[in-house]
């Protein structure tokens, strides 16, 4: 005679039953496995690209600062009341001038983006002020230290470096392309305006430069691009930027609470417009924030991380099926062993929840050693990188194309146990219609069932 009383819904028979048809099922492994590597998966990617999104949003925003304010080149002689009235903009930290110009570097053998032989290398002359510079960015920062020299970026401990030829600063990658050091000396070719019998002309004219100091900002394509010379007015590296038609100039601004930086847009702007309103109309004029400047590279490698996240829970999915399948085969094959339950006692809940605690255990096992598995990949990815390069020759971070030498990670460990509650939430709803349909049975019927 079944039982008046409804057992309890963690009654000892039901996880009882459940554990026993998990451990007979050997399939359930197969959903076990499939619920880890999903969620495994996740959390290594997840990981990875969260690093990555970190480390170069503060590599941006250490070669950019918080805000770049872009005017036109010929309110430099007047930079610093202009660099003055941004200061004073109240929220404004510090602010810095930077020139830009385009050159080309003379290099034998250079291939180029297309991936064919050039012998000019692009690159992009940055004119900066140490003083400044330091206060807003740090480009000072990714400097390598030279042993006997000067704490003055652009000076050069060396008698054989003369005191009017242009100091440098160069990148690692383009000290080895170049074959050069401290204190060598390469050909720099810029581009200046003239004026030539009663016209205005364009010459690139080539100088001798000397190599100043070696930086590594950790971004690849960055540093295959920038070379920094002396911005300082009347330096050895203001040669490059005395035609106003081919210089940018930026004031690159500290801001001391980042979040109030779009409503630092306008005054700051006023602040500029003050000592030349022409400036609203020149095509070079505007005021962003690092994170505009950048917004196409953040947003695709946002985007990218999610859409890798969408697919890899098809894994998960996949596993829940499996769940699916496994259950509904074991309605089928515990039909009469479901009509025993009844006869002594069982109600339709209770063989419900049967049902439902086997998906739960398969679910939280697959997500529990998922998260394990992907916790430890997640901690060790970069020794396991080193291991695939060095033993089987396979490279899965090239840092010319990830930008990074290293793999970084970041763990968002909230994000990490959303998904492993979507795991576990996932195969409870895929156990649902094969408990309902084990609960429906009728035990006379059961009983009977061959």
């Amino acid at each position: 005679m079944a039982s008046s009383e409804t057992p309890a819904w963690t009654a000892p028979y039901r996880l009882a039953v459940a554990v026993r048809l998990l451990r007979a099922r050997k399939i359930n492994l197969i959903s076990i496995v499939g619920v880890m590597l999903g969620l495994g998966s996740i959390i290594v990617v997840m990981s990875v690209m969260d690093g990555f999104q970190v480390e170069l949003r503060d590599m941006i925003r250490g070669t950019l600062s918080d805000m770049i304010v872009q005017f036109d080149s010929r309110l430099v002689p007047r930079v610093e009341e202009v660099r003055g009235a941004v200061e004073g903009v109240p929220g404004v930290e510090a602010a810095a001038l930077q020139l830009h110009t385009m050159g080309v570097i003379p290099v034998k053998d250079y291939r180029g983006i297309d991936g064919g032989s050039q012998t000019h290398m692009p690159v992009r002359v940055v004119g900066i002020r140490p003083g400044e510079e330091e206060r807003v960015s740090k480009v000072l920062a990714h400097m390598e230290p030279a042993r006997g020299q000067p704490a003055d970026p652009f000076a050069i401990a060396d008698d054989f470096v003369p005191e009017d030829m242009p100091r440098v600063v160069i990148s690692r990658w383009m000290a080895r392309k170049l074959n050069r050091e401290v204190g060598d000396q390469f050909t720099l070719i810029t581009f200046e305006e003239v004026e030539q019998d009663g016209q205005r002309l364009f010459r690139a004219p080539s100088r001798w430069v000397a190599v100043s100091r070696i930086y590594s900002s950790g971004n690849a394509e960055f540093d295959k691009m920038h070379i920094y010379v002396d911005g300082r007015a009347g330096s050895s590296g203001d040669v490059f930027f005395r035609t106003p038609d081919a210089t940018i100039a930026e004031l690159r601004v500290r801001i001391r609470d980042y979040l109030a930086a779009p409503a630092l847009r306008e005054p700051i702007a006023e602040a500029v417009g003050r000592y030349d309103p022409r400036v609203y109309d020149s095509p070079r004029w505007f005021v962003e924030t690092w994170e505009e400047r950048q917004s196409n590279l953040l947003r695709a490698v946002n985007n990218e991380k999610f859409l890798l996240a969408f697919v890899l829970f098809f894994i998960i999915i996949v596993a829940c099926f499996t769940i699916f399948a496994t259950l509904t085969m074991t309605v089928v094959e515990k039909t009469r062993d479901i009509g025993v339950l009844r006869a002594l006692g069982a109600t339709p809940g209770g063989i419900l929840s049967i049902f439902m605690i086997n998906g739960t255990l398969v679910g939280t096992l697959g997500a529990g050693l998922g998260y394990a598995i992907g916790m430890v990949v997640a901690h060790n990815v970069n020794p396991i990188r080193v291991f695939l390069r060095e033993t089987f020759g396979w490279e899965i971070f090239p840092p010319d194309i990830y930008l990074f030498d290293n793999i970084p990670t970041h763990i968002d460990h909230a994000a990490v146990l959303r998904f492993a509650a979507g795991a576990c939430i996932s195969a409870l709803v895929f156990a649902v219609i094969p408990a309902v349909r084990a609960a429906r049975l009728r035990p006379v019927r059961a009983l009977r069932y061959e």
